[in-house]
């Protein structure tokens, strides 16, 4: 995946403009009449595009929710910050998009990619620490600083192709390790369904202002996008819960003085 992002360093705005793609600092083609990225531009209680700022809470409830329950779980080190990291990048993107979609630009959309990229290095970093038998310390660093650098390259050069590879890239390589045996630190994520939540949320994204028009004005594609991505959150927080029950379990015979 480095090589692959290297070459989107390099190469990615020459070939976008070579297919007849000209991305704005967003990663859109094009903006709508509004001058917003996304179709729902509504003002509703005084914010602004509110749906689009609103359906973020889901992401920080769901980040907070996790992070009291990992409190109290023992985790080995490596899993454990891992945990920690994916959970915080969730309150971190739901505050950051909340304030991008509240004023949409290229230097509030930094905020946004932000909290994701430290998201995306939670959730490799957890699968790496679920997969791998030796110390990840070196991967989880890797992975953080690579995020981060491919979230604010799109405002410093306009390069929006490592972040495009961070998050598909991302992606590809989780559902690939999640094909290999546990090891000894898995905590029992459903990565399939944390996956399949990520890319119904990527569909809602493609798709915003089609199921705008399709719910009557209700709601946008990209609103819902937030809903579904704190609903990836659900596997993580479900195997914290279940890592919970096992620890609290009685031992057999524990009552007898066995």
């Amino acid at each position: 995946m480095l090589a692959l992002w290297l070459f989107a360093l390099a190469a990615a705005p020459q070939l976008l403009a070579s297919a007849g793609l000209n991305l704005d600092l967003h990663g859109h083609a094009q903006q709508t009449d509004h001058g917003h990225p996304f179709a729902d531009a509504r003002t509703m209680w005084g914010i602004p595009n509110a749906m689009d700022v609103l359906s973020n809470l889901p992401l920080v409830a769901a980040g907070l929710w996790g992070l009291l329950l990992a409190r109290t779980r023992r985790l080995p080190p490596e899993v454990a910050f891992a945990c920690r990291l994916f959970l915080t990048g969730l309150i971190l993107s739901g505050a950051g998009s909340s304030v991008y979609h509240w004023a949409p630009d290229a230097e509030t959309l930094l905020w946004d990619r932000l909290g994701m990229a430290v998201a995306f290095a939670g959730a490799v970093g957890l699968v790496v620490t679920e997969r791998a038998r030796q110390a990840v310390w070196p991967s989880l660093a890797s992975v953080c600083v690579v995020a981060a650098v491919s979230a604010a390259l799109p405002l410093w050069t306009g390069n929006v192709g490592p972040w495009a590879v961070v998050q598909y890239g991302g992606f590809v390589f989780i559902a690939w390790a999640a094909t290999h045996p546990a090891g000894p630190n898995a905590i029992g994520v459903r990565w399939a369904a944390l996956l399949g939540w990520y890319a119904v949320a990527k569909v809602l994204e493609l798709f915003d202002a089609p199921v705008f028009e399709a719910t009557g004005g209700v709601v946008a594609g990209h609103a819902l996008k937030h809903i579904a991505a704190a609903l990836a959150a659900g596997p993580v927080i479900l195997a914290l819960r279940r890592q919970g029950l096992r620890q609290n379990a009685p031992v057999f015979g524990a009552e007898r003085g066995a």
